[in-house]
């Protein structure tokens, strides 16, 4: 368990439904599991974008501002960033709470931005302060840049700068290689759910596309080839994708689409047309890290189980015959994973594909299919999970 001054993840703080969801997979390891959940993996990885430069021009210049990067073995087109630490973070006293997506990144060594923040003490600019999560656990040192006065008036921009973390990362956002749009932070198996798509000359759709990390990895894998409808079901979400996907200079051949794709059967021009369907749905998310609380239940994962189901049912539809659907999460249920699988097959008629080795996952038999799971407990690997099918 990690502990700082006091304060403890406790990784068994979880619901008792999910727990043993996750012990029908991981067994005796389940609380070792858990526990690892709390840790970042040790590799931050980046996504190249080989459109616009060469990984050895990338890894060059950011080893010329002191980031320590290397690349990947595996993948052409990452590179990693080893996360030092984990360091003794102190209580000063001062606290600024925040959310669980800042303190994640507060974590690992990024700036604090007003988005993030819940509560605070009062405070002037230069302070000290304390980057505390709504329970108390201590994540971060931050030095204020703006006063407790300026912060009420504030919508967006720098709240405080990290002087000190659990975790020790170069500020991604704030590189000059981010800002160009030569990197995209991605994980090693959303890198590899992109690649399993083997996009062409083709219609894809991504169902799920925003922020626009897996649209981005398509346009560049097809090296802008790939014609790519790219929906999500809010006009916020799909203007995030857009902002990145101008950043990256990735737009070529892309239609964002603010939709929901559960119905994009009734856009009948697209019936039995679509030559890819990637899926990356909501879900419980368990498989992120570093993973400060544990919120969700039992009932969320059925429940979401369902809700990915319907995306599921309409790919289905959407696909020309011969067409590929690729399914991935970023959690560790059986219900999200393994019994969708068994929905895809035996509901829906899909044809479950054994591709044989994937980078860093093992493969997961069920019935006469095979799925892979990345387990954080194997080559320190956030939790994922990827299937790929053919409509006959």
């Amino acid at each position: 368990m990690h502990k700082y001054e006091g304060d403890e993840v406790q990784a068994t703080r979880i619901d008792h439904g999910l727990y043993m969801e996750l012990r029908g997979v991981y067994g005796s390891l389940t609380d070792r599991l858990l526990e690892m959940l709390t840790y970042p993996p040790k590799r931050l990885y980046l996504r190249v974008n080989t459109l616009r430069t060469r990984r050895e021009e990338v890894v060059e210049s950011l080893r010329r501002r002191g980031v320590e990067v290397r690349p990947d073995d595996l993948l052409e087109e990452a590179i990693y960033i080893e996360l030092e630490g984990p360091y003794q973070v102190r209580d000063h006293g001062r606290r600024i709470v925040v959310d669980d997506i800042a303190a994640e990144s507060l974590m690992m060594g990024a700036n604090l931005y007003r988005p993030g923040v819940v509560a605070y003490d009062m405070f002037k600019r230069g302070d000290v302060l304390t980057a505390v999560t709504k329970n108390g656990f201590v994540v971060a040192e931050l030095e204020a840049s703006v006063s407790s006065d300026q912060l009420k008036s504030m919508r967006k921009g720098l709240v405080a700068v990290n002087t000190r973390s659990v975790y020790k990362a170069p500020p991604i956002a704030e590189l000059p290689e981010f800002k160009e749009g030569l990197v995209y932070p991605q994980s090693f198996p959303s890198m590899v759910a992109g690649r399993l798509v083997f996009p062409g000359s083709e219609l894809v759709v991504d169902m799920n596309a925003s922020p626009g990390g897996k649209t981005g990895h398509i346009v560049q894998l097809s090296r802008g080839k790939a014609l790519v409808l790219a929906v999500d079901r809010s006009v916020g979400k799909v203007e995030k994708l857009v902002e990145n996907l101008a950043r990256l200079g990735l737009t070529s051949n892309v239609l964002p689409l603010p939709f929901d794709s559960r119905f994009l059967d009734l856009v009948t021009l697209l019936e039995n047309r679509v030559d890819k369907v990637l899926i990356d749905p909501p879900c419980t998310n368990l498989g992120v890290r570093p993973k400060l609380s544990f919120k969700k239940t039992l009932r969320d994962a059925i429940n979401l189980a369902d809700y990915q189901r319907q995306f599921m049912k309409v790919a289905g539809r959407l696909l020309r015959p011969g067409g590929v659907l690729v399914y991935s999460t970023c959690t560790l249920t059986r219900v999200e994973n393994e019994e969708n699988v068994l929905y895809a097959t035996r509901s829906l008629g899909l044809e479950p594909l054994d591709l044989g080795w994937v980078p860093r996952a093992d493969k997961v038999y069920l019935d006469e299919t095979a799925a892979y799971r990345f387990h954080p407990l194997k080559d320190d690997m956030p939790g994922f999970f990827i299937a790929v099918f053919r409509k006959p």
